[in-house]
């Protein structure tokens, strides 16, 4: 990190300690995550690490401006324990919005309502952070061709009020990738839909996200116009000694040359027992259509132990396996060490998360 990055987090850490003193709408919060691990790629050698999971700080607040409006926002910055230097201020969703009765607006970056309501929410050992993250998201999930961790310039989202448990919301975002060239003229653009049922112990939820007119990652003028779809349905339910998530998820992805379409299947269990928390998740990736031998699978074993209601220790091994040709629908294999196609990879990792 810059030193002016450095300085203008430790500004912005100050002013919103003063500001949470001076008025109790405004919040000033974090959390710092990290793993020592030993991770290897198949056919190369294993080595420790120390790893940064998605630490961030932030703050938000909402001002009321009655008859049951309220103005609200939120500047939320990536940080990092590891040594990196990739942080900036503001890097995470911020945005500024309006809360009225028929619904919430907002406008900046985000992940988007998609990712939140339905791929995020089943992640309950580390949030979809780190190593063990889901590596198997559909590139439409964040808009940018990105996947899992791409956020989104430039972005609406609309929130409805909660109708007995449904809760309805949209966003749209003019990304920040260049216009094509080729085949049309039209922005790079996303759109996302999502349905939710919350009641209970119960949470539902059905997205459909679209990526319009995004920039192949391989950058070839072949390839330059890319449409990404996903449609996705699932959620979670607490049984008490255990908790469930699923997701399923079609996706297709249109090229100027191919089209391509693939199913996703992920499972989440969480069996909480005092202090303690076992999980384990297992997401498959089906075959990329008209391919064979695209497919990928992953698997985390995670044990977490609450020390309080904001620090836990944790531990978990995650692995990802290739079939020997995944190359197809973004270039390389599902990956969290950049593997080549056909490689696999793994890590034991033992970390502490603080939220504050």
């Amino acid at each position: 990190m810059k030193k002016t990055t450095r300085l203008t987090l430790a500004t912005l850490a100050g002013f919103a300690t003063l500001n949470a003193h001076a008025d109790s709408n405004v919040v000033f919060y974090g959390r710092i995550n990290a793993t020592f691990e030993n991770v290897k790629a198949e056919q190369g050698p294993a080595h420790n690490v120390v790893n940064d999971n998605a630490s961030r700080i932030g703050f938000r607040g909402t001002e009321e401006l009655g008859g049951g409006m309220a103005a609200l926002f939120q500047v939320e910055s990536r940080i990092r324990v590891d040594g990196s230097d990739s942080t900036s201020l503001a890097s995470r969703d911020s945005f500024v919005g309006l809360r009225t009765p028929q619904g919430t607006l907002r406008l900046g970056r985000t992940l988007g309502p998609a990712y939140y309501a339905l791929y995020d929410y089943i992640s309950m050992h580390n949030h979809d952070s780190g190593y063990s993250a889901d590596a198997l998201l559909s590139p439409a999930v964040s808009g940018n061709s990105t996947a899992a961790g791409g956020r989104m310039n430039n972005t609406v989202w609309y929130t409805s009020p909660t109708l007995a448990g449904f809760t309805f919301e949209a966003d749209y975002a003019l990304l920040d990738e260049a216009p094509v060239t080729t085949g049309t003229k039209r922005t790079p653009h996303h759109l996302g839909l999502v349905g939710s049922y919350d009641q209970g112990p119960l949470h539902a939820a059905v997205t459909y996200v679209s990526a319009q007119n995004t920039k192949d990652l391989d950058g070839s003028d072949a390839v330059r116009l890319n449409n990404d779809r996903a449609i996705s349905a699932g959620g979670s339910y607490n049984f008490g000694p255990l908790v469930l998530g699923a997701l399923f998820e079609r996706s297709r992805r249109d090229t100027l040359t191919d089209t391509v379409s693939r199913n996703y299947y992920r499972v989440a269990l969480m069996a909480p027992v005092g202090a303690h928390e076992f999980h384990l998740n297992v997401g498959v990736a089906g075959d990329y259509s008209g391919t064979h031998d695209t497919a990928g699978k992953q698997y985390t074993v995670a044990y977490n132990y609450n020390l309080s209601k904001r620090s836990k220790l944790y531990a978990y091994y995650t692995r990802i396996d290739n079939d020997r040709a995944q190359t197809v629908g973004g270039g390389g294999a599902y990956s969290f060490l950049g593997t080549a196609a056909g490689l696999d990879n793994r890590s034991i990792a033992a970390g502490i998360r603080h939220n504050f």
